[in-house]
């Protein structure tokens, strides 16, 4: 019976064990800790981000330390829900609240699971705390902008910068270096959006790679430029032949195929643009003289022109748009020229601008022409000031056989007015380019 009754407790036993095996309740396990990015520095804004995992039977405890002297403790995780299996962090670490100094310290992180046993995990290494920000000096800016304008800065900073650029109210646009030799020389093109009135900070910004900032504002004198406003009067004609066919869906209301055309297929289609033209490849300006207007044309339609649309006498709610570039007219399917070398980065349709082609012309400043018959240029395709890149026609949301030209810097459309005027490119660019190349053209 004694035997029996062993052998029972034995049995239990051993399921028990197994059970609690199998929930992790007993684990031998230690949890991992999985860093994106070791930092190697610690500054004034500086992130701590890794992932706590435990697959069996989850995380109890995280605890982050930063050590120097004695033991900071910076985080402490003591509540998770059961069974808790994996939890990221990205902690912001900032020396001087701490109180730390320059010098020699060490980030220790702790990871403990739920088990019986308590497994710790324990990363240690060390970091150094630097609290110096950035140099930074401002070379060149702009003495003026209109809204709808762009502006050109360069500056110098020190070679421990890992992130610069310029912040116009609350966007943010790069800069770059390798414009000239000297590798710690920024500069770059950067738009002032058309739909502001009123004047907003520019301040230009370096980032080292322990999270210090310098920033330094640039003092300029704004320009509020007053865009024209405009009424069109939409046909049943123009619906049916140049609206209808641009829209995926099968809207038979009139007023509401056009609505759906002119805002949220415009949208999807000037989304595309802004995608291809924030992305910068060519950071030399390959731009160096004013861009080529169409030739022998006569502009038809502003930049930034607000228009309200009527159908049949009544006003299209909601269906108001800018136009974001200008139309320039010649004889039927003109020759289109690049308005200066460059790289072409897109050929294709794109909806409501029809057979399009853009071109990048360095700094983050790129050109479109839309409306084309034929495209005479492919993608990736080198080309010089003059080049033949297509014919005029009225493809896309076109009435009359015309150029649709746009200038965009960094993903926002500018008004191509300046960058067509030879003066404007040479006073505001160009010698101030060639002043920097002549100055920092070296090491």
């Amino acid at each position: 019976m004694k035997g029996k009754l062993f052998l029972i407790l034995i049995v239990l036993a051993a399921a028990a064990g197994g059970y609690f095996y199998y929930t992790g309740v007993v684990n031998f396990n230690e949890p991992k800790i999985i860093f994106e990015e070791k930092p190697q520095f610690i500054g004034a804004d500086t992130h701590l981000r890794f992932k706590v995992v435990d697959d069996r039977p989850g995380i109890n405890k995280v605890q982050v330390f930063v050590i120097q002297n004695k033991n900071i403790k910076i985080h402490e995780d003591l509540e998770f829900p059961e069974g808790l299996k994996e939890k990221e962090y990205d902690l912001k670490i900032d020396a001087r609240k701490l109180g730390l100094v320059e010098g020699k310290a060490k980030i220790s992180i702790v990871a403990e699971d739920s088990s019986i046993l308590k497994n710790k995990k324990i990363i240690s290494y060390d970091v150094k705390v630097d609290l110096t920000p950035p140099t930074l000096s401002i070379l060149s800016s702009p003495a003026g902008i209109m809204n709808g304008g762009t502006g050109f800065v360069f500056y110098r900073t020190s070679s421990d910068v890992v992130k610069t650029g310029v912040k116009v109210g609350n966007l943010e646009f790069r800069c770059f270096n390798g414009i000239v030799e000297n590798k710690n020389i920024y500069g770059c093109a950067f738009p002032y959006p058309y739909y502001w009135n009123r004047k907003k900070s520019i301040v230009v910004f370096a980032i080292d790679k322990a999270g210090n900032k310098t920033s330094h504002a640039i003092m300029y004198y704004f320009k509020k430029k007053r865009y024209k406003r405009s009424v069109i009067n939409v046909s049943d004609e123009f619906i049916e032949t140049k609206v209808r066919p641009l829209s995926d869906k099968d809207i038979q209301d009139p007023v509401e195929l056009f609505k759906y055309v002119n805002v949220q297929l415009r949208k999807k289609n000037e989304d595309l643009i802004h995608k291809i033209t924030s992305d910068v490849t060519i950071k030399e300006p390959l731009f160096r003289r004013n861009f080529l207007q169409l030739k022998n044309s006569k502009m038809l339609g502003g930049f930034a022109d607000y228009r309200k649309y009527r159908y049949k006498g009544r006003p299209i709610k909601g269906a108001d748009a800018y136009h974001k570039g200008m139309d320039f007219a010649s004889i039927k399917n003109a020759p289109v020229q690049a308005a200066e070398d460059g790289k072409v980065v897109f050929t294709g349709f794109i909806g409501i601008y029809g057979n399009s082609v853009i071109i990048e012309h360095g700094m983050g400043v790129f050109t479109l022409y839309s409306h084309l018959a034929e495209i005479h240029v492919n993608k990736g395709d080198e080309v010089t000031r003059g080049t033949e890149i297509g014919l005029t026609d009225t493809t896309g949301l076109a009435v009359g056989d015309h150029l649709h030209f746009g200038v965009l810097v960094q993903g926002l459309e500018v008004h191509p007015i300046e960058w067509l005027d030879r003066r404007w490119i040479k006073t505001r660019f160009l010698d101030e380019y060639k002043r920097i190349k002549n100055l920092y053209g070296g090491q």
